[in-house]
């Protein structure tokens, strides 16, 4: 703002309107005093030995005080006060004078609603005005950053010259290399390189036999190895057998047996029809499928594969999940026989689950029964495991 901007001029206040009304209804009186003294002096109503010149006088500040009044009232919308003042009673006058009160407190009324409104919208301003600085903080913060990007850039500017600057000097002197080797080199040095080619064909030979012989070494021991995982997931199955493993439903929580009262019902079921039904699981019973696993006929055993695969699934299952393993059977084969079958395997998942769960979750394996839900057709498809999470 230049120095020279005029200082914005104050409202007037609401007492500074009521000071002028008081001083314009006394002013009105005193007129009032002064019109009934005259209409008095010329009637010779009590009034005696006054000079013409002296009632001239009178006149001439009555109509002096009336121009005054008048233009305040002409400033405040009012209407003038004429000369028909002389000559009225004064239960009129005072009338008149009450009415031009109650318009001058109603005018002091508006005003006043017309000054908060004003407030109102200087309010409205400065909330505007706190906006616009804010804004206009970010937009010097970003400025700033801008300015250090800048900076970043030029840095790398320069670090991009030095890389390009060293470049040209490795292709020089990959020039100058390449002239040394065109040129005819002595006997001896090619000798001496031959030698070391020699040796180095040699020993690359020889660094080839031991990567070989360190193959099929590795080859051994990673067979060695998985076996070795696999009896360990069969003797830790084994070990959490009765922890794990419920021979009827009625050992399992309540959510849990009514995931499994309700998979029961759905034997007759396959294709879209069986996937219609797990999808109303999961809306009801709040259950879904993990994954599944394939078995391979009379084998227990799980591929390391995918129980690297189900030990990530569960580990990004919810907090409070419930596992219920289920086990199925094909229908071929002796019932007994399958049962005891399809409880190991649903046991080995079951431990694997175990192992690899939060301290917050729970797990449990069950046999469901012989079926050709997943595929009536191709007996391998139900020799499978289900992994379902029942979310809390």
């Amino acid at each position: 703002m230049s120095d020279d901007t005029p200082p914005p001029t104050s409202a007037p206040t609401p007492a500074g309107n009521q000071n002028l009304i008081i001083g314009l209804v006394l002013g009105a009186a005193v007129l009032l005093l002064f019109i009934l003294a005259l209409n008095m002096r010329d009637k010779g109503i009590g009034v005696t030995g006054g000079a013409p010149s002296e009632v001239e006088t009178l006149r001439k500040e009555l109509k002096n005080r009336r121009s005054f009044i008048n233009e305040e009232r002409r400033r405040m919308g009012l209407p003038p006060l004429g000369d028909e003042v002389a000559g009225q009673s004064v239960e009129a006058l005072a009338a008149r004078i009450n009415n031009d009160s109650t318009d001058l407190v109603t005018m002091v009324r508006q005003m006043q609603i017309l000054l908060a409104e004003k407030e109102q919208r200087l309010a409205g301003a400065d909330t505007t005005f706190a906006a616009l600085t804010r804004q206009n903080t970010d937009l010097l913060t970003q400025v700033a950053q801008l300015q250090g990007s800048a900076q970043d850039a030029e840095s790398l500017r320069i670090r991009l010259a030095k890389a390009q600057s060293l470049y040209e000097t490795a292709q020089e002197r990959i020039a100058d290399l390449q002239e040394q080797i065109a040129g005819t080199p002595i006997k001896s040095e090619m000798d001496k390189l031959r030698q070391q080619l020699e040796n180095t064909l040699a020993n690359r030979d020889k660094l080839q036999t031991e990567v070989v012989v360190l193959r099929d070494e590795s080859k051994t021991l990673r067979a060695e190895n998985n076996e070795l995982r696999y009896e360990l997931q069969k003797t830790r199955a084994e070990l959490s057998r009765t922890r794990l493993f419920v021979d009827s439903a009625d050992k399992l929580p309540a959510a849990a047996k009514a995931l499994f009262v309700r998979l029961a019902e759905l034997e007759t079921l396959n294709g879209p029809e069986l996937a219609a039904e797990y999808a109303k699981i999961g809306t009801q019973l709040k259950a879904r499928v993990l994954d599944t696993i394939d078995f391979q006929s009379g084998s227990s055993r799980i591929n390391l594969d995918k129980a690297q695969e189900t030990r990530l699934t569960v580990q990004a299952s919810g907090e409070k999940s419930f596992f219920l393993i289920v086990g199925y059977a094909s229908k071929t084969g002796d019932f007994q026989t399958n049962q005891k079958l399809s409880a190991e395997r649903a046991t080995t998942i079951a431990s694997v689950v175990d192992f690899n769960k939060k301290s917050t979750q729970n797990v449990q394996a069950v046999f469901l029964s012989q079926t050709d839900r997943f595929s009536p057709t191709d007996v391998q498809k139900n020799h499978i495991c289900e992994i379902w999470e029942i979310q809390e």
